[in-house]
């Protein structure tokens, strides 16, 4: 599915034109039309929005149990997230913590644009979608202590003949947390560590990508608990390898031109187009014009991993089948590429 350039500038605008929501915001949700009553998701486990804040507003303060992603896409604006602000400009990428408050304001001249991810999709779909607003949001959040001392200390889990153990009761109400900071990539800084994977060029296995990576996520690779973000930037013509995966792909393209076909339907794409460029499972492919591309691809991938689904092949034709995050995974030949 593919949302073109001109529907979201045409989406942008009306948001402009129109009224702020009950949230002071003028945002409009993409939602895959397949998508279950009352889910709005352009993924199952995906919400996107495009958002829009013009000179001189801010949006309510609010704080709600989703965690997400967002990424600049005109103008400039300021950001809180908790105790963070941050300055945001043209491809900037940032990210929401569970429960932290949220408020955006336009401090400059031109209309703030932003496309925004999280993972309500799958909170509405499982009824546990939770939020507090404004002053309400800011008393509860100035209200939260830190005791110290944990009960479950007093509790310890209680070993069995083998691998198996028993828990108290306090672990499941104190289990223990990392904790999961707000962070900024400046596309300024980003853009400056892109030259390895410019170099990367048809033949070689792997994907030429960076994830914008949170190091919270540990394992996950992530840049949220449930979603990668990855910048894709390729310099010139490059054909990736036909591939699947159970996570669900959707890629902003923000520079370049090229097609995906994904399960036999090519679809061409240029700078400015979103699309759902991998529903869990299908197969898909990806061509870069000679002109190059960068793209923005959110994926729930640490989702997948975390509960052990995340079913992978790379090479459809004649690779394995492998469980990522639960065994091995699969080797490139990088070091072809290697520089001494």
């Amino acid at each position: 599915m593919k949302i073109s350039a001109a529907e979201i500038e045409a989406q942008l605008s009306a948001l402009e034109d129109g009224d702020q929501d009950d949230h002071g915001r003028r945002e409009a949700f993409i939602v895959h039309p397949q998508a279950p009553a009352g889910v709005r998701g352009l993924a199952p486990a995906t919400q996107v929005v495009v958002g829009v804040v013009l000179p001189g507003e801010s949006t309510e303060l609010t704080r709600d149990n989703t965690t997400g992603l967002a990424m600049g896409i005109g103008g400039t604006g300021q950001v809180e997230v908790g105790d963070r602000t941050m300055q945001i400009s043209l491809q900037d990428v940032w990210t929401k913590p569970t429960m932290r408050l949220e408020r955006f304001t336009n401090t400059g001249t031109e209309p703030f644009r932003y496309l925004r991810y999280s993972n309500a999709a799958l909170l509405e779909s499982i009824s546990a979608f939770y939020e507090d607003r404004g002053s309400e949001a800011a008393a509860i959040e100035a209200g939260v202590i830190d005791h110290g001392r944990r009960a479950k200390d007093l509790a310890p889990a209680i070993p069995l003949t083998g691998d198996e153990q028993l828990l108290p009761y306090e672990h499941l109400v104190d289990p223990d947390f990392v904790e999961d900071k707000p962070l900024h990539f400046a596309w300024a800084e980003v853009s400056q560590h892109l030259s390895g994977v410019l170099g990367l060029t048809t033949g070689y296995t792997g994907r030429p990508l960076v994830v914008l990576y949170n190091p919270a996520t540990g394992r996950l690779n992530g840049t949220t608990p449930s979603f990668f973000a990855t910048i894709t930037a390729v310099g010139g013509e490059f054909i990736g390898g036909n591939h699947r995966h159970m996570s669900s792909a959707i890629n902003y393209h923000f520079g370049g031109s090229g097609a995906s076909v994904v399960e036999g339907q090519r679809y061409e794409w240029a700078a400015g187009d979103l699309m759902l460029s991998a529903p869990g499972w299908a197969a898909h492919q990806h061509f870069i014009s000679d002109e190059g591309a960068r793209v923005l691809t959110v994926q729930d991938h640490p989702l997948h991993t975390s509960n052990a689904s995340l079913v992978w092949q790379e090479d459809i034709e004649h690779g394995e089948i492998l469980i990522l995050g639960s065994e091995a995974g699969f080797e490139t030949n990088i070091a072809d590429y290697a520089t001494s």
